[in-house]
């Protein structure tokens, strides 16, 4: 992995991180109600090339790569929740620089970039010598009480280093 492949990548792939974006943003996903945006993104790895992905009980999609001995995990997570309660199509719209729909900022931008960078881990057949887990992580807004977070922790006890969000 060096800052050209990186770069080159990123450039690459413009297109796809705003489509993917669009795509998501217009998938509702309040706290506990995640499943069509779970959906999506274990899909979306699946088809970028990550097998070992599934959706654990609290709908987290949980992307392992070389986890499977590691003591040292590194969580890099994105959540899928907003704080909007509505289940219908959420409205998304965007000019030449921005796009705005309910929750893109929150954490639908941050999501889309994560799948991205599962891509390239995949593209590029990376596997950190600790492990590392792509999350989607589930229930992290208001009264979801992280319980996505919470699961992952449990499920990995004393495996996790640290965790990026």
């Amino acid at each position: 992995m060096n800052n050209v492949s990186i770069n080159n990548y990123i450039s690459q792939n413009q297109s796809r991180l705003l489509q993917t974006l669009l795509e998501l943003c217009a998938i509702p996903a309040p706290s506990g109600n995640e499943h069509k945006r779970a959906e999506y993104c274990l899909n979306w790895l699946k088809n970028a090339g990550l097998t070992d992905v599934y959706i654990d009980q609290a709908l987290n999609v949980v992307c392992p790569v070389n986890c499977n001995t590691s003591q040292n995990i590194t969580v890099v997570a994105a959540h899928t929740d907003t704080v909007f309660p509505d289940v219908d199509f959420m409205p998304v719209m965007q000019d030449k620089t921005k796009v705005y729909s309910p929750g893109v900022g929150d954490n639908t931008a941050s999501l889309a970039v994560l799948l991205l960078t599962a891509k390239y881990f995949a593209e590029y057949d990376i596997k950190p010598k600790d492990g590392i887990i792509f999350l989607c992580n589930s229930c992290e807004e208001g009264l979801g009480n992280l319980k996505g977070t919470k699961q992952l922790f449990s499920d990995y006890k004393g495996r996790i280093k640290q965790f990026i969000s």
